[in-house]
């Protein structure tokens, strides 16, 4: 088989399949089975279908022994024994996706609802609710890092410190919604040598009604946007925290009041919102307007492109490993 750069990236992965009947190269499979989602097929009979359209041209790409290719159902075998945070790590090494210093990493959780399995009998998967993943992306560059998966019967709270662990990153700002803004995670965040952007709501009520009472706007940033049949208004005022509770690292008060007009048939319908956020280091009002705005990116840019685009919330591909490895590629 030639040296080709996909299948040297899996070739040392740990192979637990019997050696009696080994017909396929482990890094072979995966190498198909990657080519295959990049190329749009969402599930293993659509995979089969494009091996079978290809067959000619892959084994001219990768001579395989004997010029046999693996069907979908050897594919499926070899990755419900690959553990999909080593195949996902693979990855981002062979596309160099790493955070840099300075670029923020929008951090939130999704629940995928068609993985829910409520069969018993499952020799690989045991009955389990949707699976949640916590996804964390690159802004700046609109990359994804590895996905998380949330214990069932936890919430992504639990999952952010061992992301921020793996991800090992330093001098990158996390930006977060309100379900983590949570003194562990921002003191790991501050101790790791990063920054943090988090979204302030009642679950902290104490550090809310603190930075409510003290708030002192000292820089402002105003933007009107129109499309979609509104007119927004954003006023973004900035402060650094002056209240009376401890909290890691914390130097910024961001303040946003925002003015929605929806135009309807004959009338103007006007919606108000005022929301607040902490953030562990300086800037202008401009720039933690652009960062809280750019967090939301990681819904309209991935949440929303995997339902819609790639049918995620559809799938029902819910054997655990399975759903993950193919979320990687959502």
């Amino acid at each position: 088989m030639s040296e080709i750069a996909i299948l040297e990236v899996f070739k040392d992965l740990p192979d637990l399949r019997r050696s009696a009947g080994q017909r396929h190269q482990k890094a072979l499979c995966l190498a198909l089975f990657t080519l295959a989602i990049v190329a749009g097929n969402r599930g293993f009979l659509a995979i089969g279908d494009w091996i079978k359209s290809y067959r000619d041209e892959l084994i001219t790409l990768f001579n395989p022994k004997k010029n046999r290719l693996p069907s979908y159902s050897a594919i499926r075998r070899v990755l419900l024994q690959t553990d999909y945070q080593e195949y996902s790590a693979r990855l981002a090494r062979f596309f160099d996706i790493q955070p840099m210093p300075g670029e923020m990493i929008a951090v939130d959780g999704k629940v995928l609802r068609g993985s829910y399995q409520l069969e018993t009998d499952n020799p690989h998967s045991e009955a389990h609710p949707a699976i949640m993943l916590v996804t964390a992306y690159i802004v700046e560059r609109g990359l994804i890092l590895e996905p998380y998966q949330v214990n069932c019967k936890s919430n992504e709270i639990t999952a952010l410190p061992l992301m921020l662990t793996q991800i090992a990153a330093k001098g990158v700002i996390f930006a977060f919604d309100a379900i983590n803004t949570q003194k562990k995670t921002c003191q790991l965040i501050v101790d790791s040598g990063n920054d943090y952007i988090g979204a302030l709501k009642g679950n902290q009520s104490g550090l809310l009604k603190d930075v409510e009472a003290n708030f002192q706007p000292e820089h402002r940033d105003l933007q009107i946007n129109k499309g979609h049949g509104r007119i927004e208004k954003r006023t973004v005022s900035i402060c650094k925290y002056q209240g009376q509770r401890d909290w890691p690292g914390l130097e910024t008060v961001i303040r946003v009041e925002s003015e929605r007009q929806i135009i309807k048939q004959n009338f103007i319908e006007v919606e108000t919102e005022t929301r607040y956020y902490i953030a562990s280091f300086t800037a202008t009002a401009d720039v933690f307007a652009q960062k809280i705005r750019s967090y939301w990116d990681v819904e309209n840019k991935v949440h929303h492109v995997r339902d819609v685009t790639q049918g995620e919330d559809h799938s029902r591909i819910r054997t655990n490993g399975l759903v993950q490895i193919f979320a990687v590629f959502s």
